[in-house]
């Protein structure tokens, strides 16, 4: 799922919380999400985003939603688009997860291998840790009035649901018996990439962090420039993966199930 197909919901949630729950009119509720009273009539009455408003409802969001809503409540003033698209992947994360801890074990079984099982038993906990992590983060941070140390503890949520979406991918892909096609750009533009990044380490950061008026700006400058290192090492990863082979010739899995038949 992605955010854009969510958030209407997510405002028809909001709507009827600050009006039903909070006590809020027509016109604060649209004040604080930024639409219009009569689009807040339309959610009110379901006849806006009806059908993603009950999958919310069916996967346990609404918890989510009235936390996030008690919380604009706290502090007042308008929800920004950026904490509507938080609150989306924090949503998408829980439904994601729900179908995923709802799905029957038989495809595992069907595996016959001890590794396999213990190896998605290790994802699902990473998962819901990862999942719990991101929640926890996100409600921290729409508690702090400080839009620096909001941005940090945003960017920390953000990573765990990043890693919840690599411990799905990753859960996915051994249920299925560990098959998976890789389809590589060309290795000339990954060597291209790869050399423009190794050119941003040396432009302009150090200069920007030592003009810096305070520690907590530095610290966000920081995190751009690890991410540009971990950036770098992905492309140095691929462009020496590109070298070897575009396909993988050996599957573990499969080599596993072949030696259980004999």
């Amino acid at each position: 799922m992605k955010p854009e197909e969510v958030i209407p919901g997510l405002r028809a949630l909001i709507v009827k919380d600050l009006v039903e729950r909070h006590g809020f009119s027509k016109k604060e509720a649209a004040e604080i999400l930024g639409i219009t009273p009569p689009a807040v009539t339309l959610y009110l009455q379901g006849k806006r985003a009806g059908s993603v408003v009950k999958l919310l409802r069916r996967r346990g969001v609404l918890k989510l939603v009235r936390e996030f809503t008690d919380h604009v409540v706290e502090r007042g003033g308008k929800i920004s688009m950026p904490a509507l698209y938080d609150l989306a992947f924090s949503a998408i994360t829980l439904i994601e997860r729900k179908k995923i801890m709802g799905r029957e074990e038989e495809s595992v079984i069907d595996l016959r291998r001890d590794e396999a099982q213990r190896l998605l038993q290790l994802l699902r906990e990473r998962f819901e840790i990862e999942q719990k992590s991101a929640e926890q983060f996100m409600r921290i941070a729409s508690r702090l009035r400080n839009q620096a140390m909001r941005m940090l503890i945003r960017m920390i949520a953000r990573d765990c649901i990043k890693h919840a979406d690599i411990m799905m991918l990753l859960m996915s892909i051994v249920e299925s018996g560990g098959e998976m096609k890789i389809d590589l750009p060309d290795i000339k533009l990954l060597d291209k990439l790869l050399s423009e990044e190794k050119s941003f380490h040396i432009c302009g950061l150090d200069e920007i962090k030592r003009l810096l008026p305070h520690k907590l700006l530095i610290l966000l400058v920081d995190c751009i420039a690890d991410d540009e290192k971990k950036h770098e090492r992905i492309l140095k990863n691929l462009v020496n993966y590109a070298r070897v082979s575009e396909e993988s010739p050996y599957n573990p899995f499969k080599a596993l199930e072949a030696a259980g038949r004999r």
